[in-house]
């Protein structure tokens, strides 16, 4: 390909343009497009996205705004196992709220809004705990009945009326 200057070109490069006096690239270095990360040690500017991997810089995921850690949000629990166990030990209510509690924390923590993530956390965590409780209650008064009527049913087995 040959560029209207006469100079021979490889394929897949664009020609290049020649110099005009006081014109050239900006003295400050050319600033990442719209989408790129930031070059290594710069931070994108302001009002644009953190680059992918980074974290965010200030805001909800600084100390201090309520991330545990000041910013891992890997600390953040959704209680998933124990809301599924919850399910069939303390009951399907309280079960099936607890379990959609726990998948807000992984909708809010994607989000990025990790104050509403860590309530919703604290919100499964709360249900799971009531649910356990009930659970062991209803399990104990399970056992309790039980043996009451094997208790019962063996004192009117062995004693019928007047035969005994």
């Amino acid at each position: 390909m040959t560029n209207p200057y006469g100079q021979q070109q490889p394929y897949g490069q664009q020609p290049q343009q020649p110099q005009q006096p006081g014109y050239g690239p900006p003295s400050g270095g050319m600033p990442a497009p719209y989408g790129q990360p930031a070059p290594y040690g710069q931070q994108a500017p302001y009002g644009q996205p953190a680059p992918y991997g980074q974290p965010p810089t200030g805001g909800f995921g600084a100390p201090g705004y309520g991330m545990p850690g000041g910013g891992d949000i890997n600390q953040i629990k959704d209680y998933k196992g124990w809301a599924i166990a919850s399910l069939f030990l303390g009951g399907l209510i309280l079960g099936i709220f607890a379990i959609m509690k726990s998948n807000e924390v992984g909708t809010y923590k994607m989000q990025g809004n990790y104050p509403m993530a860590e309530q919703a956390s604290r919100t499964t965590k709360t249900l799971c705990i009531i649910s356990t409780v009930l659970g062991g209650f209803g399990c104990v008064f399970a056992i309790i009945m039980i043996i009451v009527a094997i208790a019962g049913a063996t004192a009117v087995s062995t004693c019928y009326g007047s035969y005994c």
